[in-house]
């Protein structure tokens, strides 16, 4: 008989872009039914994001009083290149939970450079094929560097083809045309995120 596993994860996440495209991550990457995971919207990332995360991680605790080592990862944007802060205090949210409860284990983040829509350009031929656009019109050597673009130029490009693309919300179509299996394969800090909540389940 297998051990229950008694590690189980909360995913937090910055918005519905994201959190179609954890859960279709999540559920290619990490093996069904061996560790418990639920997934929380943030609904953007304000000044007291630090704030936000602290109370969807009290209401989870709440609302799981089965789960008593819960691990935490929260997927934002960092806005910016490499050279811009998280807008994340992870020693401010664990020192805050301590005091409360030791059912926290950890905190991990997974910070998208400059925002997640960056991580679809590494799959540029799935969005070309997407907006329906003729081979002879497509340029993918010009996004190979993914992390210099942002959700403002994948608007502009979904905008030169009559199509919009507002960031923050839920694009099914796209999603479903893209290779994540190429953009995981191609992305470290997503990887490294994934095979962290891989690593909790016990073997």
């Amino acid at each position: 008989m297998v051990q229950k596993n008694p590690n189980s994860i909360l995913l937090l996440y910055e918005g519905d872009t994201e959190e179609e495209f954890y859960k279709r991550i999540v559920d290619n990457t990490v093996p069904k039914r061996r560790i418990r995971i639920s997934y929380d919207n943030l609904k953007g990332i304000t000044t007291n994001i630090n704030r936000k995360i602290l109370h969807k991680i009290y209401k989870h605790l709440q609302n799981n009083i089965n789960e008593h080592r819960i691990f935490v990862f929260v997927a934002i944007d960092r806005e910016g290149d490499k050279s811009c802060e998280s807008p994340l205090d992870i020693n401010e949210i664990i020192n805050t939970i301590s005091v409360d409860t030791n059912r926290i284990q950890e905190v991990f983040e997974i910070i998208a450079t400059q925002d997640i829509e960056s991580w679809f350009f590494i799959d540029i031929d799935g969005i070309y094929k997407y907006l329906k656009v003729p081979k002879n019109k497509r340029n993918p050597r010009k996004y190979s560097n993914y992390e210099s673009y942002n959700n403002r130029d994948l608007s502009n490009l979904f905008r030169r083809y009559k199509r919009i693309y507002s960031k923050g919300h839920s694009d099914t179509g796209l999603l479903g045309s893209l290779d994540l299996k190429k953009i995981y394969n191609n992305c470290p800090e997503l990887q490294e995120g994934i095979e962290k909540m891989i690593s909790l389940i016990q073997k």
